[in-house]
This record gives structure tokens, sequence and C-alpha cells, in this order.
């Protein structure tokens, strides 16, 4: 869905002075990559931010010692308990529909429905509350969408419960069975992250348009066209390919419901005294971005399963990357 924000783009487009061609200092202004799509954001419900990995404490014991309790934000492990099987069960999966059932009584799993005037993905707070009490809470930024809190100083220490990915050097996991006895364990990276291609409010930056209809793009998202998808006769595809580490961390956080489209918001930026060429930088980004479409899922689209007797959050991760592709269809 193309939200209000697509039609403010288009207006600036339409309206912006040629004039500016001629003055060295603006001329950068109308450059056509202020205009296009810039970034991709993952989204989910409003209340899923408080449960899934983001819970604290809610296992019996970390680091395999028994009884310790999962003090101090549970040492930076992603920690994940699943409503889904008991250990005697043999290794499970994180299913999300065992926790959707489990807290059905308390927690509304559904997203919010896209709305034309929407301006983020969840209307409603998606602040972490567990974290009330941090140190930095008050860095906790309530964007509508998952935060890349890996990229923050402040809350860099506590990402395995702000979520969704991990740190570029890697970070353990420890996964618990329904009765909170501890199941499996293991290491997992970003790969977003690991090549800097999302910044720490969690915006994924797009990369440069491609002349082709194959769906593989290994830096994380871009904008295809080609035979399948005809520039000419206003088409054009943004693929969004999610490595199996980052899709695996999704999943442990409550998975994707929404995803958001941007443009650069140039007027904020001009107001600001930012002006063009807006470079892309992950760990010192300065652009200011506007939410131009989002799509709305109900299903967990980042599905997974057992097999051949491993957990299915391994299996997942160890697979090749989850594609997200979105046409865009502008006649």
């Amino acid at each position: 869905m193309f939200v209000q924000g697509f039609g403010e783009v288009l207006t600036n487009v339409m309206t912006v002075n040629p004039a500016l061609s001629e003055l060295p200092s603006a001329s950068s202004i109308l450059d056509t990559s202020n205009y296009t799509f810039q970034a991709v954001t993952f989204g989910k419900d409003a209340e899923g931010y408080t449960l899934h990995a983001h819970e604290v404490s809610t296992t019996q014991y970390v680091n395999d010692v028994v009884a310790s309790g999962a003090s101090a934000y549970d040492f930076g492990l992603l920690i994940v308990k699943n409503y889904g099987s008991t250990l005697a069960d043999g290794v499970s999966s994180y299913v999300l529909s065992a926790t959707y059932n489990q807290l059905s009584s308390t927690y509304n799993s559904v997203p919010e429905d896209p709305s034309p005037l929407d301006s983020r993905l969840e209307r409603a707070s998606t602040l972490s509350t567990n974290l009330s009490n941090y140190q930095y809470a008050s860095s906790l930024p309530n964007l509508g969408h998952y935060i890349n809190a890996a990229l923050n100083p402040d809350l860099s220490a506590v990402w395995n419960k702000v979520g969704a990915f991990t740190p570029a050097l890697g970070s353990d996991y420890r996964f618990f069975d329904k009765d909170g006895v501890y199941s499996f364990s293991g290491t997992i990276t970003s790969f977003f992250n690991a090549n800097q291609l999302m910044d720490r409010d969690g915006y994924l930056n797009v990369g440069e348009a491609a002349a082709t209809n194959s769906p593989v793009y290994t830096n994380g998202a871009a904008l295809v066209s080609g035979t399948t998808y005809p520039i000419t006769e206003g088409q054009l595809a943004l693929n969004v390919n999610v490595d199996g580490d980052d899709a695996a961390t999704l999943v442990a956080f409550g998975s994707v419901k929404h995803l958001g489209i941007y443009c650069i918001d140039l007027n904020e930026m001009l107001e600001s005294g930012l002006t063009p060429p807006y470079g892309w930088n992950a760990l010192n980004n300065n652009r200011k971005y506007k939410l131009v479409a989002k799509v709305t899922i109900l299903d967990n689209p980042l599905y997974h399963r057992d097999g051949g007797g491993s957990s299915g959050f391994e299996v997942h991760r160890k697979t090749q990357p989850t594609l997200f592709t979105l046409s865009l269809d502008f006649k």
C-alpha cells in the first residue's frame, strides 16, 4: 500500500524549482536520488516488542549454570523460551503460534491494519518496557519498527532484549523449552551488521537499481527492473534479501508482520541545514526518512521447522536468504 508520504514525495518532485540547476550550492537538490526509494524496515505487532526474545529473566538458568537465574538482562545472550515443546519432545523450532496460544489471554499478536495515513509501521508504542529501569532507557527510540540496537552505543549491551539483529561479531544464543529447561545453544551473526547495511534505527539501505530479473541481491535490498518488471510500463520491484541468521533472529523476536519502504525526507533535512548529496554510513547515518509504502502480513513469512534431527532454528539460519519481493506499479 502506498501511503500519504508517497504523495508528498511526488509533490516535491513536481514542484521543485528547475532553476536550482543554475546554483552550484543548490543544484544537487534536483538529483533524482533524493526522490527514489532509499530504505526498508521490518516491523511486527506492537505488543510483541515486550515478548518473545524481548522478555527478561524468563528462563531457569543461563550459560549452562543451573539455577543461576537470568540476571543482568541475560548476560547479552539471545534467549528464547519455546512454548511449543518440552525437552522430552526433542529439539524444536521457535513456534510462534505456540507462543500466541500460550499468551492469548493477554497478548494481541495481530498487527495494526495499514492505513493510507500511516507515517510508521505500528501506530502504537513499540518501546520495550521490560527495560524501563535500564540506565539508558531514555535512549530507546519509539519508531514503530525493529531498531538495530547493536549499533547504538547506549543500547548495544542490551541488543538481545531490544532486538532484532546481532552485533557484527556475532553472539551466543540459548533456547529453553516451555518448562524453562535448557534445550540447545549456538552462535549467530547478523549479515546486515557484518556488512554495514543497516543503521542503528533499523533502516536497511537500498542499493542502486539493477536491470535484471534476478532475485538474488546479497547486499540487503535492491531496486530491480527488467522484462518481468518493465520500467517503461511504470513497474519496479524492490527485492529484500534476509540472510539466514537475520531471519532466525527476527523469528526469535516475533517475526516480521510489516515491511516499510522509505524515501528521504528532503524537506526535513533541508530545514535542518543538511544539504545533498546524502551519503550512506551505517554507523553515522544522518538521513531522515519518510514512509511511502508498507506491506502488512498476518502469517509468519519466516516459518521454519525441525529437520534431520536438528532444531528448525538451526536449519533456518543455515539456509539461503529469504526473499521478500515487493512489486511496485505506478500505472
